[in-house]
């Protein structure tokens, strides 16, 4: 990509997450100025575990970033479907088993977030402790600058730009998450995908190189609860209360390869957090002002999405502002491309969450033939919008 010459301008980005850093590296390494504002004192070392799609590696790739991502970040080579006791009921390949020239990446996110922030902040400025409010926004050089608003779910831009796009939409789940170091988890490159007659579902992966080589696993998980189960839990107020509440939800399930109690038990921490989404916008943009990531689109976290998604939209953008003449034209070509696109997604996310719970009235047959079809129609449909 070469730089534009035809705007005075820079770019500034509000939030320092993963879509946020991405386009500040992106763009600093082409030479365009780029302002980032976290209301973080540093850098987040919040989150779990992503898996990022070999669309989305491929960007980070051509960041230069490939030899630190396989040294830390786990190749994911497969998925696999199993029922409450550890039987597997189908396993899909992904990455280079699905036949991909880049792998699926399984990393912890704060790790992600640093490898990035390596490459972004050699020529990108970066201002921390910074409080975003609609009065910052305003006093920002509108007609000059472009502002990218990438501050997440609850984006202050995005309430900004359109006030009345705020409503969450429920999935009718709780998501329980925990990150713990465990014995090897099967080969050390599979997420396991657990499903219960209740409706409840347990999501694992490895996500750290360093614990596969001493022949362990740090697994990131997430149990997915129907509120009709979890509601009654909302005076949970600490650990010891979360953790019971967690093990008598699964004290029916039983894996030989793998210790349920300790998963839970011995997490680093857990988190208690809705399962949201937003509808669809067909526009991200007012003026010279635009979204990305989870603030123009945020989507049930359960089709391995979210954080693909936001480095895709930073590469697009990207490149639709090195290849315009002016910001607008940028902004344009952007929406004309990802909108769109990430709509579907939002949508199919929406429809495997659907399936997945209405499979849970099936009988183990019909179920694995259900599960196959979602999984390998939402395979097919994201992997084709990526790829447009």
């Amino acid at each position: 990509m070469a730089a534009i010459t035809n705007c005075s301008g820079k770019v500034v980005i509000v939030g320092a997450g993963i879509g946020g850093v991405t386009l500040a590296a992106l763009l600093s390494s082409v030479g365009i100025e780029c302002n980032i504002y976290e209301q973080r004192m540093t850098l987040s070392k919040d989150g779990f575990g992503l898996n990022i799609q070999p669309e989305a590696v491929s960007v980070l790739y051509r960041l230069g970033l490939a030899e630190k991502l396989d040294s830390c970040g786990i190749q994911t080579r497969a998925h696999r479907y199993v029922d409450h006791l550890g039987t597997t009921l189908f396993e899909e390949a992904r990455g280079i088993d699905a036949g991909f020239d880049i792998p699926q990446i399984s990393i912890s996110r704060s790790e992600l977030l640093n490898l990035i922030f390596t490459i972004a902040k050699t020529k990108a400025t970066f201002n921390f402790d910074v409080k975003f409010s609609t009065d910052f926004l305003y006093k920002t050089q509108w007609a000059k600058d472009l502002i990218v608003g990438a501050d997440g779910i609850n984006s202050v831009v995005r309430q900004t730009l359109f006030p009345d796009s705020m409503q969450l939409n429920s999935g009718g789940m709780m998501l329980w998450r925990g990150i713990t170091p465990m014995p090897k988890l099967l080969d050390g490159q599979t997420m396991i995908i657990a499903n219960s007659g209740e409706g409840v579902r347990l999501i694992a992966y490895p996500v750290s190189k360093a614990h596969d080589l001493r022949g362990e696993s740090l697994i990131n998980w997430v149990i997915l609860v129907p509120m009709s189960l979890d509601k009654q839990f909302d005076t949970i107020i600490n650990r010891f209360q979360a953790t019971d509440f967690l093990l008598k939800l699964i004290k029916e399930w039983h894996f030989d390869w793998l210790n349920l109690q300790t998963l839970i038990t011995s997490s680093k921490t857990l988190m208690r957090t809705a399962m949201v989404d937003r509808k669809p916008l067909n526009k991200w943009s007012h003026n010279q002002c635009v979204l990305i990531g989870d603030a123009a689109h945020p989507m049930f976290p359960i089709g391995a999405n979210g954080a693909t998604q936001s480095i895709i939209d930073a590469e697009t953008l990207s490149s639709t502002i090195c290849e315009s003449p002016d910001f607008e034209s940028a902004i344009a070509k952007y929406e004309h491309v990802r909108i769109p696109a990430v709509s579907k997604i939002v949508m199919a996310n929406r429809e495997m969450n659907s399936r997945e719970l209405a499979s849970q009235a099936l009988n183990q047959q019909e179920r694995i033939r259900e599960l196959v079809i979602t999984a390998t129609n939402y395979k097919a449909e994201t992997t084709r919008t990526n790829s447009d």
